[in-house]
């Protein structure tokens, strides 16, 4: 179906990419995450791994290790893609070990039934497989983060909207700070931040791109069709009132079937 706007904000978001192995999925949110910031504190003082390497990989590592007890590196390289400060600070970080030539090959743990419960979950082990010498190693983690990229939901708008390299919409940097590159179309959270991806700085750029619109909808002289329908909608239950002065449509005695009839038809 075909809809008509006058002004778009795009807020589809960016997608956590996922290792697509065994247990992954049943120990999400028992375990397995891909947001180190948000979920890094349920598991204070415990032994948790993070799963790649670029600069994601290596700030979750780094904020894991001010609460947990320590921190597993897992890279299937021998080196990091990340920058060479962040990499750097990983490597002396005390409570951080890195498992270099490694990958990820399931997670198991356990399946818990409690009466008057909802079932859960929780990681015990992350399966490790040697890239070199294809030796299988159990690693003991209460928690693994997988920090290995984000793909943002703008396939739908491709040779409509100018995107970077990895997808992520463009701000078009013009008067409106939400603008993109087609006039009178804005953009909200993460389908156009690589950098932040948290909850809050997309709520704030919600709060930006709906201000944007609305001021793109004033300088083109746009009216607000829902209040304009109200005030027709009001003005014509009036008008079949008739010329009654000073009526009280929450008196008793007041006849309102005519505008409950309007009201109906609206």
């Amino acid at each position: 179906a075909n809809v008509s706007a006058h002004t778009i904000i795009v807020a589809t978001g960016a997608d956590s990419r996922w290792l697509g192995i065994d247990g992954e999925e049943d120990f999400k949110g028992g375990g397995v995450s891909s947001c180190a910031t948000c979920d890094g504190f349920l598991f204070r003082d415990m032994d948790v791994a993070v799963v790649g390497g670029g600069d994601t990989a290596m700030e979750d590592a780094l904020v894991l290790a001010r609460t947990s007890k320590s921190v597993t590196v897992v890279h299937r390289r021998d080196s990091f893609r990340a920058s060479r400060a962040l990499a750097e600070r990983v490597r002396q970080h005390p409570k951080i070990v890195v498992r270099w030539n490694a990958t990820v090959e399931k997670f198991s743990g356990d399946h818990i039934e409690e009466e008057d419960e909802q079932p859960y979950s929780v990681l015990r082990q992350a399966h490790l497989r040697d890239t070199s010498t294809n030796a299988a190693e159990a690693l003991d983690v209460r928690a693994a983060f997988v920090a290995i990229g984000h793909d943002p939901n703008t396939w739908l708008f491709k040779d409509q909207l100018e995107m970077d390299a990895s997808g992520y919409l463009t701000l078009a940097g013009g008067r409106f700070a939400t603008q993109l590159s087609v006039e009178g179309v804005f953009a909200a959270g993460d389908v156009a931040d690589p950098i932040y991806r948290q909850a809050i700085t997309s709520a704030g750029s919600g709060a930006m791109a709906a201000l944007d619109a609305e001021r793109y909808l004033s300088e083109q002289g746009i009216e607000d069709e829902s209040e304009k329908f109200n005030d027709d909608l009001v003005a014509e239950l009036l008008d079949g009132l008739g010329e009654v002065e000073g009526v009280n449509v929450y008196a008793d005695d007041v006849d309102l079937t005519y505008a409950n009839a309007k009201s109906g038809e609206l």
